[in-house]
């Protein structure tokens, strides 16, 4: 077991854990929040026809050149008819949005640009050829657009419409467990005893590992016993893909996940050089891949961030661009000093804003690793390198939290 690794090499090591990964087609009505297994190409020509992007005048150009132009009105084209009038000089079609060109228009007169009198139309302003959205502008058929393992959300279910699918081969979500662990954790919603806190942290991983786009599985919280909590990694080695758990994986006594790990399991490496979220442990259990994450909630969240997600992405298949992430790297001007970390990265709890020249990152709550609010209060962390602080003024590389 390698101990106090860079999170870089944290990421390798966890690379060589793997989860099942299987497929399945899911209806178009049931695919957001799902992950493509395959891509997928446009089955047709978007838009299929020439057609107006405005309400007004199908015309030709040519006879448009004047400032006030009188036309012919030869008939009306709809959206949903193939039933054109042929545009010829001299004449002009009624058009509404989304309704073919007719044969001999080559451009729309806004219907705000126009009197109508009787069979006639005055033209009073510009005949404009872009208004004219052209066939396959879009999308062209056989085009493939989205990559293997695009998450799927509105627009993505929408453009897959378009292109015709009505199912998409998908991969079957994994599912995680989720295990708290520690005697003083009682549920929300009882009342609080002398020693006592609310259970918390299995509420934010789970929903963490839910917009990862996979399932987890909480399990009830398991107190300082070894018995209980081996019972718990078994059930939940037969049952899950993969096992997170929190708290017990520090140097303590009762630190009974990482003693246990290092008895009876497989245990890769134990505490990664980041601040807050040191002491996370990863390994398998029963040939289950297994990451303690830390007890304190922002610890345990930040792992979650900058180790878990991304090595659950990578099991996944997921597409680094398309694909589910938590954060995105960016680059934010400090407006006050930032401290940094003694041979640890530094992954201060920050707010990134838009600014005058750029993101700036602001600091609102303090940083303590139990103070969960940090991580409302904040959308980003800071990514400072080992021994190295922020002073106002510099430019620094975070993470900007989704």
């Amino acid at each position: 077991m390698e101990t106090s690794i860079s999170l870089e090499r944290a990421l390798a090591l966890a690379g060589s854990l793997n989860i099942p990964r299987h497929t399945e087609t899911i209806p178009l009505s049931e695919l957001s929040g799902r992950i493509l297994a395959s891509p997928l190409s446009s089955k047709v020509d978007d838009p299929a026809f020439d057609n107006s992007a405005m309400d007004g005048w199908a015309v030709r150009a040519a006879d448009c050149t004047k400032e006030e132009t009188t036309l012919q009105i030869v008939g009306t084209s709809r959206a949903g008819n193939d039933q054109l009038p042929e545009v010829s000089t001299g004449h002009a079609s009624r058009i509404m949005t989304g309704a073919p060109v007719p044969p001999g228009a080559d451009a729309i007169v806004m219907v705000e640009d126009s009197a109508e009198e009787g069979e006639i139309v005055r033209i009073l302003g510009p005949a404009r050829p872009g208004y004219i959205r052209k066939q396959g502008e879009n999308l062209r058929q056989g085009q493939q657009i989205l990559p293997t393992g695009t998450l799927i959300g509105p627009a993505e279910a929408s453009l897959i419409a378009t292109m015709g699918h009505h199912e998409a081969e998908t991969i079957s979500k994994p599912t995680i467990a989720v295990i708290s662990t520690g005697d003083e954790l009682i549920q929300p919603g009882t009342e609080l005893s002398p020693g006592q806190i609310y259970e918390s942290n299995s509420y934010g991983i789970a929903s963490l590992v839910e917009k990862m786009g996979a399932t987890a599985k909480r399990y009830g919280v398991v107190h300082d016993n070894t018995e209980g909590l081996r019972t718990t990694l078994n059930e939940a080695a037969e049952s899950c893909d993969a096992i997170l758990t929190s708290g017990g994986v520090s140097m303590g006594e009762w630190d009974l996940v990482r003693r246990l790990m290092e008895d009876e399991g497989e245990a890769l490496f134990w505490k990664v050089l980041i601040r807050p979220g040191g002491p996370p442990l990863c390994g398998s259990w029963k040939g289950t891949p297994l990451f303690g994450l830390p007890g304190n909630p922002v610890s345990s969240h930040v792992v979650f961030i900058s180790l878990v997600a991304p090595w659950l992405a990578q099991s996944m298949g997921t597409d680094p661009e398309m694909g589910p992430r938590l954060a995105d790297r960016v680059r934010v001007r400090l407006t006050e000093d930032i401290k940094g970390a003694p041979k640890k990265l530094c992954m201060r709890r920050i707010r990134i804003e838009p600014g005058e020249d750029g993101l700036v990152a602001t600091v609102h709550t303090h940083q303590g690793s139990g103070n969960i609010h940090s991580m409302v209060a904040h959308n980003g962390l800071t990514l400072l390198p080992p021994d190295t602080g922020g002073k106002a003024g510099d430019i620094i590389d975070a993470l900007w939290c989704r």
